[in-house]
């Protein structure tokens, strides 16, 4: 059998960058990167095969619901932390900087000490400047509203990709076809 090379060449890639990202980012940075990595995977295998299950109409097998689980709960956790993300670091460092310099309306401290509870809650996401604008982009409380409940769906489909499963396994075996 010939030796070859080239079939160590992606894994050793994928080693050097793992490396790389533990020097560069430590140990921290590396398991938030494998966490994206997987997350990736997820969505684009899981969809991958639910698509490909759904051309083929296989609704009773349990891989089918087992692709869309994984695929909604990937996606849905992906854009539920980007959207969370965005509104939480909405205002930056300095609210009243962000708001004076970086939107270019007044920030009134008064107000802000008025509703600081309005902006220490986990949700609806606000920062507001003043009494008529928020930091916070008006999309990102709709979105992670509908990433929650897309993961949600997810975890739905999961459900019953392991019921289906079940019900396969228990169910009564076929009897063998006799040869005439």
């Amino acid at each position: 059998m010939p030796s070859r090379p080239e079939r160590l060449a992606h894994p050793g890639g994928l080693a050097m960058m793992c490396v790389a990202l533990f020097f560069l980012l430590g140990t921290a940075g590396t398991v938030v990167a494998v966490v994206v990595a997987m997350v990736c995977v997820g969505m684009f295998a899981g969809g991958r095969g639910a698509v490909r299950a759904v051309r083929e109409g296989a609704w009773a097998r349990p891989r089918t619901w087992l692709s869309l689980g994984v695929a909604g709960v990937s996606a849905g956790a992906a854009g539920f932390a980007v959207a969370y993300l965005t509104g939480v670091l909405s205002g930056g460092l300095d609210v009243g900087e962000a708001c004076v310099h970086g939107h270019g309306v007044r920030y009134d401290e008064a107000y802000r000490a008025a509703h600081a509870e309005e902006s220490d809650r986990w949700f609806p996401l606000s920062s507001k400047c003043n009494e008529g604008f928020d930091l916070v982009p008006s999309w990102v409380n709709p979105a992670i509203v509908f990433f929650v409940l897309l993961a949600a769906a997810g975890v739905l489909c999961l459900a019953v990709a392991v019921v289906t499963a079940v019900r396969r396994a228990s169910g009564p075996t076929p009897e063998p076809r006799s040869l005439r």
